[in-house]
């Protein structure tokens, strides 16, 4: 008899299939205009510099923040943890608001090293508020808040100053997929493949750094060493989003806890799944924006939708999550308390001890004080 294939396989291929049947009525479109004789070579670049651009920058944003949450989540044992709520995505927008504003040779340079640099400090923060507390989830998660409130706050403020010059900016910091070439694509692209590569060669770090700090040491890992390497690698990855498209939010939070509702236990079946659900979340909502934005335009960047979209996810997701039941990294896992008596049978376990200890106090009479105080 065939194997039945599995709930969650069906319903993420459905949906990807959903994001594919948007995107092909897209294509459909671009290309009747192709054949009708009226602006052949317009509708020719608008098809394969704008559209198939998008769709690609869609699937590989959507995969390199999945893996980016999955990498912050494991390291930090935080199901709360991602670019956007540890405030790595609102230092890297800060950080490019102020390069562009005071030292645009920067800019024009490295604009993902300024982001990155940006999103390295935001998270250097956190970790200094909260490492002696032992990186309490969360504590991280309230200091990830702040730092994000706070870099938002400055970067408005920025903009709102200098709105003649980065007015546009703000546009672009939402989120927006609007592409006008394969670059960002590109550039997304191979940091998503050295980033998939390097998570493969770390698997062995990447998974001893889910145990307790007492289990890790005794397995010969050294801590620090590998954390800082996992965090760099996945504030590398954020902050290339946010260099090349803007701040999306909730992706990352929600491809590593989707991928473990839909059946992902083991850390290789998280690294695959958490980048392919990251890909089709951000690739369908963008299809979903273009097909509301109808022929007046986009309204909503993508950024923003996927926020629209997660905020509900993300309250029916906070009571499934232990999120204070996670130990801090320099405590032990909980243990099961030992049995006093391991030997009785399990069902004795309530009332056995009681039964029996009356049984001797009726056949001792000093017993039954003894009872009595132990109760």
């Amino acid at each position: 008899m065939a194997s039945r294939v599995p709930i969650p396989i069906l319903l993420w291929g459905g949906l990807g299939l959903f994001a594919c049947a948007l995107f092909g009525r897209k294509v459909a479109a671009q290309w009747s205009g192709l054949h009708s004789g009226q602006a052949v070579d317009l509708d020719r670049v608008i098809l394969f510099y704008s559209l198939l651009p998008r769709a690609a920058v869609a699937l590989l944003a959507g995969a390199a923040l999945g893996l980016s949450g999955l990498l912050l989540q494991r390291i930090l044992r935080n199901p709360l943890a991602e670019p956007s709520t540890l405030g790595i995505s609102a230092g890297a927008q800060l950080a490019l608001a102020l390069a562009t504003l005071y030292t645009p040779a920067l800019i024009e340079h490295s604009s993902a090293g300024v982001a990155f640099a940006g999103g390295t400090l935001a998270v250097a923060m956190i970790l200094a508020l909260t490492w002696r507390r032992g990186l309490e989830p969360v504590s991280v998660v309230l200091a990830g808040m702040m730092v994000a409130l706070t870099a938002n706050a400055a970067g408005a403020a920025l903009i709102l100053a200098n709105g003649d010059y980065l007015f546009s900016l703000f546009i672009w910091g939402g989120g927006s997929l609007v592409q006008q070439g394969w670059d960002p694509a590109i550039a997304i692209g191979w940091r998503l493949a050295v980033g998939l590569a390097a998570a493969v060669l770390l698997m062995r770090p990447l998974a001893i750094l889910g145990l307790d700090d007492v289990a890790a040491r005794g397995l010969g890992l050294s801590l620090n060493a590998s954390r800082f390497l996992l965090i760099a690698l996945a504030v590398w990855l954020a902050t290339t989003v946010v260099a090349e498209v803007g701040i999306i939010g909730f992706v990352g939070l929600a491809a590593p806890v989707l991928a473990t509702l839909s059946g992902a236990r083991s850390l290789k079946q998280k690294l695959i799944a958490a980048p392919l659900i990251g890909a089709v979340l951000l690739w369908l909502t963008d299809g979903l924006v273009q097909l509301a934005a109808g022929a007046g335009g986009e309204r909503v960047p993508t950024g923003a939708a996927t926020a629209l979209l997660g905020g509900p996810l993300l309250l029916w997701l906070l009571p499934r999550l232990r999120l204070f039941e996670w130990p801090a990294l320099d405590r032990p896992a909980h243990t099961a308390r030992r049995a006093v008596r391991p030997w009785f049978p399990r069902r004795h376990a309530r009332h056995g001890w009681h039964h029996r200890a009356g049984r001797c106090a009726a056949a001792r009479p000093g017993a039954a004080r003894m009872v009595t105080r132990r109760r």
